[in-house]
């Protein structure tokens, strides 16, 4: 076969890689379809029906044959609003050495506290997912109608950490009793208004997760090889992927498993293989 053949072959035969610009074209497709199922699912909270001049003055002389729909979209800003509950008290008739009666107080999140669950929960949102500082909150909360101050939602995260405890520890029981989970310490500052360094300390967050599954991380303040053991436990049974940081290797060494606990130290290059 020719060069000139094989060439010609070559520039017919079709691509099965998309090219750069209809990889883009479908990305683009795929964020406005997105886009347009989003506003289709927004809810409509008020109508306005806006007549014409023409018929607003002679009604009788016309007769309606359509209609045309403009919609424009609009924000709720945050408001705080107050619940209130009533709780009669009563008093039996004719007996009045039967002490008298009233429904108990509804349970609430901060006990002898005002605040809802819905609004801790707006709370950790705005801190922990849009990552708003407790004092930037505070501020923006002048404009919901009362400042709430930033040392009230600290208390608000404390207890907020106490409910979700058991599903924290049910989410590190399940990585324990995995096959294989990876580990790593990661420092981030900590805001500290006693602390010298502009008002924050160096701590550390301590993540252990498997992929596809679920991953917990654990404040710190230091990167002691004891968090390690207080994370991992004593009697951990698996493969610990992590770097080459020394209290890992303690665990690869002390393995005593017929098959031995892997570290791998992606670091060093190196893998370690416990005793067993």
């Amino acid at each position: 076969m020719s060069s000139a053949s094989w060439k010609t072959r070559c520039k017919r035969r079709p691509s099965s890689k998309r090219s750069p610009t209809a990889a883009k074209k479908t990305s683009a497709q795929n964020k406005r379809e997105r886009y347009r199922e989003a506003f289709e699912k927004l809810p409509v909270t008020e109508t306005l029906v806006i007549e014409p001049d023409e018929v607003k003055a002679e009604p009788a002389a016309y007769e309606k044959i359509s209609e045309e729909h403009t919609v424009e979209l609009d924000i709720t800003p945050p408001k705080l609003v107050k619940r209130l509950y009533i709780r009669p008290k009563y008093r039996r008739r004719g007996n009045r050495a039967h002490p008298p009666v009233v429904a108990p107080a509804p349970a609430r999140p901060v006990p002898g506290g005002y605040a809802s669950a819905g609004l801790i929960a707006y709370i950790i949102i705005a801190k922990y997912v849009d990552h708003l500082p407790l004092r930037r909150l505070e501020r923006m909360s002048a404009h919901w109608g009362m400042q709430i101050l930033a040392q009230n939602m600290v208390e608000w995260m404390r207890i907020a950490a106490e409910w979700f405890s058991p599903i924290y520890n049910k989410m590190r029981e399940g990585l324990l009793g995995c096959r294989y989970i990876q580990m790593d310490e990661t420092p981030v500052r900590c805001n500290d208004p006693g602390a010298k360094n502009n008002g924050t300390v160096q701590t550390y967050l301590w993540v252990m997760g498997t992929p596809g599954g679920d991953v917990v991380y654990t404040h710190k303040p230091s990167r002691a090889h004891e968090h390690a053991g207080a994370l991992l436990g004593e009697n951990y049974k698996g493969i610990l992927q992590s770097d080459a940081y020394p209290c890992y290797q303690k665990y690869a060494r002390e393995s005593r498993r017929g098959d031995g606990l892997w570290l791998f130290c992606a670091r060093a290059g190196k893998v370690f293989r416990g005793a067993g």
